[in-house]
């Protein structure tokens, strides 16, 4: 299911004459200006998969890597082609949370990821965006050396099984290791445990 850090797109939407490419930037600058994110293009809004035997033009993932460097501004990614369960390709876009600085279009538009919405952000929201962004930064920052192996079982143990549980997490993200889960929710770096790492399943 879409979610606040999970987008499908149909690969139709960028195979047609006319791409939307703002929209693709919109989506990223949202997922930047949150907590990151991934989008999936070549996956239907109503499907877990890619069509049976998908296959990406190969020349695809260049030309979506440019456009968005073009169209934004504070965005990283990392563009990879994905092989599904049923043999489908899709591309996988994944866009780093921008930790110290505000992500937005090159004419000046700012959004953020709201649930399962991107949402434009206001003047008087803007400036509490600027403000927060330090604050985001000091939570992902390792400052003790911490190991992970030094951490409250008990806490942490807690923590992956609600993961697991939990009706809004999608499979993609149910499915990694535990340190692949702290490190994807920003807990876990180079395997010590940042701040909110130790905030969170610290003793």
């Amino acid at each position: 299911m879409e979610n606040s850090i999970y987008e499908k797109k149909s690969l139709q939407l960028f195979t047609c004459k006319h791409p939307d490419w703002k929209s693709l930037a919109k989506d990223c600058i949202a997922f930047a200006n949150a907590k990151g994110g991934i989008i999936a293009i070549g996956i239907e809004d109503n499907d877990d998969f890619p069509p049976s035997g998908q296959q990406i033009p190969v020349q695809l993932i260049d030309t979506i890597r440019e456009r968005i460097n073009e169209l934004t501004i504070n965005v990283g990614v990392n563009i990879v082609l994905e092989k599904a369960e049923n043999g489908g390709e899709f591309i996988k876009i994944e866009i780093y949370p921008s930790a110290s600085s505000v992500a937005s279009t090159t004419d000046g538009q700012y959004y953020i990821r709201i649930s399962d919405t991107c949402k434009p952000v206001l003047p008087d929201e803007l400036t509490r965006l600027f403000t927060d962004k330090p604050a985001f930064n000091w939570e992902t920052k390792v400052v003790q050396k911490v190991t992970i192996d030094r951490c409250d079982n008990s806490k942490l143990n807690q923590f992956v099984n609600e993961i697991r549980k939990s009706n809004r997490v999608s499979d993609f993200i149910k499915q990694k290791s535990t340190e692949e889960l702290l490190a994807h929710y920003q807990m876990l770096s180079d395997n010590y445990l940042t701040n909110l790492g130790i905030l969170w399943v610290g003793t």
